[in-house]
């Protein structure tokens, strides 16, 4: 904020509207000080998915907002590390975006705005020398046609829906601290984007993505300039809208009674097409129930191997996925009360019969007392 502050010719103040962390992973909204009263509904949440949710040293970090009634989520993220690692970095990607939740049950996909700006990991598929080589030589799109996001996404594993621009900048990883040389350490690896910026939405109209050349770190930043569309709406009006409409609905006349005219009103609704196209090949035309009609009398009701009276005897067709060769639920219940009976009839015989009841020969005695007896 401080270098926001001593910028020469600053047409305009910022200030700092939310910021989250996950452990190395920070996001940081910043503002212009002007809008703030046009922005709500600002929330962060947080999703760990290193050592299967247990760790937040991988992990994505959200916040969402509300500029005018558009909404957006940012997103930043670290997801698994390894040239190889391309099936983690992808399940990272689903598990953040299944389990990143917001309030009242918001989630990324809630949003008309997305964008990630997120350290991916993903790498690029060709030999370390080849690699440094085509970087060198500015050979971009051999790079971009083996980057293993790219493959990703056109797969539809990872980032489905989502948009880069086009990169024609070097790769951002990894460097020497300071310096324009790719890692020369012992573990030599290979260069890579593994920063990426992508977006979803359609009033989000990108106009520039590069790299900057910062070398304060062992990665370049990307960085991305959008224009978007904002709807705004007058929430006043449309307060007034709404009551008028709900006049003109309710007004009844001097002989007109509401409920009567409630009936009467129509709503054009777009015709829907008839629920069956009324062929032979309908599924629930065949030649045992002829146009849907089906004779209980012909289900064998002790068949238990079919699940659906449509279907055919198990004894004609070999055992589908709707069926189970394990035993059904019929014999279980009927091994289950046998076991029981048989359980009741030797604990019958192993317990000793009760003693008989006492002799009734002769009547008891009345009980006399005297004016002395003490109860």
């Amino acid at each position: 904020m401080e270098t926001l502050a001593r910028r020469p010719n600053k047409r305009a103040e910022y200030t700092i509207l939310r910021s989250e962390q996950l452990v190395g992973t920070a996001l940081i909204i910043i503002v212009r000080s002007d809008i703030t009263s046009n922005i709500r509904k600002v929330e962060a949440a947080t999703r760990k998915t290193g050592l299967r949710g247990i760790s937040g040293n991988k992990g994505a970090v959200g916040i969402r907002l509300e500029y005018h009634d558009t909404s957006f989520c940012f997103l930043t993220a670290h997801l698994a590390a390894g040239h190889l690692n391309v099936e983690e970095r992808n399940s990272d990607y689903r598990t953040i975006v299944s389990g990143l939740h917001f309030l009242k049950g918001k989630t990324i996909g809630s949003h008309e705005n997305v964008v990630w700006a997120a350290d991916t990991n993903y790498r690029i598929e060709l030999e370390n020398e080849v690699v440094r080589h085509l970087a060198t030589s500015d050979e971009i799109d051999m790079l971009v046609a083996a980057d293993q996001l790219g493959a990703a996404m056109s797969s539809g594993v990872a980032f489905v829906g989502y948009e880069e621009g086009p990169i024609l900048f070097r790769p951002t990883y990894r460097y020497n601290l300071n310096s324009d040389e790719y890692d020369t350490s012992e573990k030599m690896r290979i260069p890579a984007w593994t920063d990426r910026i992508l977006y979803r939405g359609n009033s989000l109209d990108l106009e520039k993505y590069f790299r900057a050349e910062l070398k304060g770190s062992d990665h370049r930043p990307v960085y991305a300039l959008f224009r978007a569309e904002v709807q705004i709406v007058d929430h006043a009006k449309r307060k007034a809208l709404q009551k008028k409409l709900l006049q003109a609905v309710t007004a009844t006349g001097p002989d007109e009674k509401l409920d009567e005219k409630l009936q009467s009103l129509r709503i054009d609704m777009p015709m829907l097409p008839p629920p069956s196209s009324g062929t032979a090949d309908d599924w629930w035309n065949g030649p045992g129930h002829p146009n849907g009609v089906f004779d209980p009398s012909t289900f064998d009701t002790d068949d238990r191997n079919s699940t659906n009276p449509f279907d055919s005897s198990s004894s004609s067709h070999p055992p589908s996925m709707h069926t189970s060769p394990s035993t059904s639920d019929d014999e279980l219940y009927k091994s289950a009360i046998k076991a029981s009976r048989n359980e009741s009839i030797r604990d019958r015989t192993m317990r000793k019969p009760a003693p008989p009841p006492p002799s009734r020969t002769t009547k008891p005695s009345a009980l006399h007392m005297t004016p002395n007896d003490q109860i």
